[in-house]
């Protein structure tokens, strides 16, 4: 297949493929005569899984990593010599990102707080004024307005060093 139809039928756009090639996280295609790329169905099966890494949050370097590991992992695949270290790393970083996720969970839950408890008070639809910038003034508690609850949003979810 070429790149159009392998880009219509991962759902990405073309230039998305030829990324994916720069950053070898797909194979060099090989070429026709006149320079089409041919793709092959593994091709868009790799793109697909690209797709839905990202979904999930991994970054690039991560999925480049997953691929190395499935990729030496198949020649093994149903035997007991499968590389276990291999995939012990593959667990790790999922692992890693179910973390992060959990992270990023509770601070948006942190967020949610005091959002929440500026649109929960009574009047706030009549203040005429954006619920963002209610929670981003703490001088309005001089005014008689709605005020900030402050919960510690102003840190963000960092990777625990290991």
């Amino acid at each position: 297949m070429r790149i159009g139809e392998l880009s219509a039928r991962a759902g990405v756009n073309v230039q998305t493929i030829r990324f994916y090639e720069r950053e070898k996280l797909l194979r060099k295609p090989v070429r026709t005569a006149s320079g089409y790329r041919t793709f092959e169905e593994r091709d868009l099966e790799r793109v697909r899984f690209i797709k839905d890494s990202q979904q999930l949050g991994f970054s690039l370097k991560e999925i480049k990593e997953l691929l190395e590991i499935h990729e030496s992992a198949k020649p093994f695949a149903g035997s007991p010599q499968t590389k276990s270290k291999e995939w012990e790393k593959a667990f790790r970083i999922a692992r890693e990102r179910l973390q992060l996720i959990n992270q990023k969970i509770e601070f948006l839950k942190v967020l949610k707080r005091p959002l929440a408890a500026v649109l929960e008070e009574p009047g706030a639809e009549k203040a005429m004024v954006c619920p963002a910038s209610l929670m981003a003034r703490p001088e309005a508690a001089q005014t008689g307005r709605l005020t900030r609850r402050d919960n510690g949003t102003d840190s963000r979810p960092r990777k625990k060093s290991a």
